[in-house]
């Protein structure tokens, strides 16, 4: 099976966002003894000023986000006025498949991971506060396993934001479909560890799940988060990005007729005490329409304390129309963990480097999908050098999953 569309399909130019319900639901009135406050310390790109103030506001277990989120998770008994969708053939049946499925990563990837990294990545987790990871999809499951005491996860990819299901509209058997088309969404990750391009824009672009929201969400809810908020992002040309509630509908300011769709989505979640938020944007980041003439990538240069992490990203940052996103990765960066599918390692052991590497696992060449590229000499050099000093990775991850020759490398500024 082929990991990835080919590049030129993969980049072709389009920002388009996936279309938000444009019906305003009804907002849950919370418990009052159930209410937690929690304030959230940043917000994204308000029309032109980089960053705001604003609280999170207060975390009612029972609001509508979590228990949506709840149900497609297969956290039974825990989706209050949902509950009852668990005696459902549909919601049974998907719990089923959660915990089975679930139970099988844990043992085989997900345990050996968190370990590792606690022991790998002290100073990513001490230091950093916010992970950037491009080309990620809604992938925040290998995310907070490596780096668990994040604030703030910074996600983008090309496949459309969508939106939650609404249970209530459902009619006769759309639960059982909604149900059969999440679980096909979430069958990759489960076997291989990555989504596939093609798959995801096929399978986020369904009839029943609309977008990838709901596998983000799931992701969030299995790794022991609750959802407070859920906010939809909006992009004006290059000049300014807003933030709305998920409820609220937002003009186009060049057609005041049309609804605007949104380009990215704010989720506000909770861990205990801990207050986090996930950001995920639907661009293109090559650089055609990624520069620092634009209001997105002014808010990804206003990050500091940075991890990026990179996964399973189809060698794009091989390519000259990637260089605006390897620049700044490398300039704001003050570490960046990746497998050899992200940043070319002659970035890291170039004349007068600024970074320090440790290398993990085993080189391969790409898989067959990238013809087009060659072994990475200089990556294989290294591993031929300081062979003694290579670490041994106690799980698999990415696309070399059939041959189990996995690399993770590891830079940190100097």
């Amino acid at each position: 099976m082929k990991p990835l569309i080919p590049i030129i399909t993969l980049f072709s130019a389009f920002i388009c966002c996936n279309s938000s319900d444009n019906k305003v639901e009804k907002k849950e009135t919370p418990k009052t003894d159930s209410i937690k406050p929690v304030v959230k310390k940043d917000s994204v790109v308000e029309e032109t000023t980089p960053e705001l103030t604003q609280t999170f506001g207060t975390f009612n277990p029972d609001n509508q986000f979590n228990n949506i989120t709840a149900v497609i998770s297969g956290l039974k008994g825990k989706a209050h006025k949902l509950n009852y969708l668990f005696d459902t053939s549909a919601w049974s049946a998907n719990v089923d498949f959660v915990e089975s499925n679930w139970k099988k990563i844990e043992r085989m990837r997900l345990k050996a991971m968190r370990d590792w990294a606690s022991k790998e990545f002290v100073k990513p987790n001490t230091d950093a506060k916010t992970v950037f990871y491009p080309f990620s999809g809604p992938d925040f499951l290998t995310a907070d396993a490596f780096f668990p005491n994040a604030d703030k996860y910074i996600m983008l990819g090309l496949e459309p934001v969508g939106k939650l299901p609404e249970f209530k509209k459902f009619k006769s058997g759309e639960h059982k479909l909604y149900a059969e088309d999440f679980e096909k969404s979430l069958g990759d990750i489960f076997d291989k560890s990555y989504f596939i391009t093609r798959k995801m824009l096929k399978d986020f672009g369904s009839a029943e799940v609309k977008g990838l929201m709901p596998v983000l969400t799931f992701f969030i809810r299995k790794t022991g988060h609750e959802i407070a908020d859920i906010k939809y992002l909006y992009r004006f040309k290059q000049d300014s990005i807003i933030e709305r509630s998920y409820d609220t509908k937002v003009m186009d300011r060049e057609n005041p007729k049309d609804v605007k769709k949104p380009f990215g989505v704010r989720i506000d979640f909770v861990a205990g005490e801990k207050q986090k938020s996930v950001y995920y944007f639907k661009y293109d980041v090559s650089n055609k329409f990624f520069n620092d003439t634009c209001a997105f990538y002014k808010y990804i240069n206003s990050n500091k304390n940075v991890v990026t992490y990179i996964k399973s990203a189809s060698y794009l940052l091989n390519n000259n129309f990637m260089s605006n996103m390897k620049d700044l990765i490398l300039k704001n960066s003050d570490y960046i963990v990746q497998d050899d599918t992200g940043m070319p390692f002659k970035n890291f052991v170039q004349k007068d480097s600024e970074w320090n590497t440790k290398l993990y696992g085993q080189y391969a060449r790409p898989v067959s999908d990238f013809k087009w590229l060659n072994k990475e000499q200089a990556l294989e050099d290294a591993f031929k050098k300081d062979s003694a000093n290579v670490g041994k990775l106690p799980f698999h991850l990415g696309y070399h999953w059939g041959s189990k020759k996995d690399v993770i490398i590891y830079a940190s500024k100097k």
